[in-house]
């Protein structure tokens, strides 16, 4: 972004009017000298122990980047390269909720100055001033009104020798209902951040490994092929077969597999044999153009688990089936809806509101 552009005059105009302004939710107020341009906080810091989740809540434990927290319980973890997490709702395309993104890296000597230029720069800390907010035992410093793909907010703060750096998204008045929850979002992981030992080996911990049943749902467990889900009450289950390609499937039915008056759902977990989920698809592209004799299309953006996925719709058979593709461990995990035909109007009700409930739950075993 250039500086000379009348966006970024506003942008700076924002910045220095947060003085006299406390648009951060949970923020404290704004310091009255610039903050050191220091790589490590200038008072000894103590580790605390993780925050417990509450009603509502998830707790993250990334011992291997040594910090924990809380986020909302209807948030996904997705952790990418580098310790990278971005946490969303359904998926990371998904623009009807807040997302948020976590990063620790070195400090490497950088100051504050040079970790915020990228975001804003040109600016002065001798003259500008912020807003802070505690971030575990150390003061993170709250830039507001970033541009971006969507506005949003930052925190930065400095824990012996790394650089935290939070990112919440969609945040704002403009944004209605989406910027209250960014609000809420950002207040909950703030609000419960902690630092805790360093352990490069341990795993992620985002949230409990399995759902838990609500009234009316019951959760199924795959112990053998690492996953669980939860089902509306009702349906049968029977993991003992086998798919077409050797690997294991398991069927999700009400009173008969061949029951075409309700909703049914076949999971197939197969050998990848190394090829990549971009490869698998271009393969049932190709299989089903082979069906219909003409161009089929397929959609991308969805997670299970923090794993991507890819969609085709009305996938020809004896009913039409909406099938999602996934890729885990070399295991292609093939999940099937039946049926994904709206003529077939109370059997397509009920699978719409299985395929939901199971986008949601579909866990992945540690």
């Amino acid at each position: 972004m250039s500086y000379k552009s009348p966006f970024y005059l506003l942008l700076l105009f924002s910045l220095l009017a947060l003085a006299a302004c406390n648009v951060a939710r949970g923020a404290e107020e704004p310091i009255t000298e610039a903050p050191l341009p220091a790589a490590t906080p200038t008072a000894e810091v103590v580790e605390a122990e993780c925050a417990e989740a509450t009603p509502g809540t998830h707790q993250l434990i990334d011992a291997a980047q040594g910090i924990c927290f809380l986020f909302p319980d209807n948030y996904d973890v997705y952790p990418s390269e580098g310790g990278h997490l971005t946490l969303y709702v359904r998926s990371l395309l998904n623009t009807g909720a807040p997302i948020a993104s976590i990063d620790v890296y070195p400090a490497e000597g950088r100051t504050l100055q040079d970790i915020i230029a990228p975001y804003v720069p040109d600016v002065d800390l001798t003259t500008a001033l912020f807003q802070t907010v505690d971030l575990g035992a150390v003061k993170g410093t709250v830039l507001n009104n970033l541009p971006g793909q969507d506005i949003n907010r930052r925190v930065i703060a400095f824990y012996e020798d790394r650089v935290i750096d939070i990112m919440i998204a969609r945040i704002g008045e403009e944004y209605g209902d989406v910027g209250i929850q960014a609000e809420a979002l950002y207040s909950t992981i703030t609000g419960s951040f902690q630092f805790i030992d360093i352990d490069p080996d341990a795993m992620l911990i985002a949230g409990p490994e399995c759902p838990e049943a609500g009234s009316g749902m019951t959760l199924f467990t795959n112990t053998e092929d690492g996953f669980c889900l939860l089902l509306p009450e009702g349906f049968t289950v029977d993991d003992s077969l086998t798919s077409n390609d050797g690997g294991n499937e398991t069927v999700f039915y009400i009173d008969s597999m061949l029951n075409m008056a309700n909703a049914r759902l076949f999971i197939t977990v197969d050998a990848a044999r190394s090829r990549s989920l971009e490869e698998i698809t271009a393969a049932k592209q190709a299989e089903i153009e082979a069906i219909l004799g003409t161009s089929a299309m397929w959609s991308f953006g969805y997670m299970l688990d923090g794993v991507p996925a890819n969609q085709f719709d009305q996938v020809p058979g004896q009913d039409f089936s909406r099938q999602l593709l996934l890729v885990r461990n070399d295991l292609l995990y093939t999940l099937t809806f039946i049926p994904d035909d709206p003529e077939m109007s109370d059997a397509y009700a009920e699978m719409q509101t299985l395929y939901e409930i199971v986008l949601d739950s579909f866990s992945f075993l540690q």
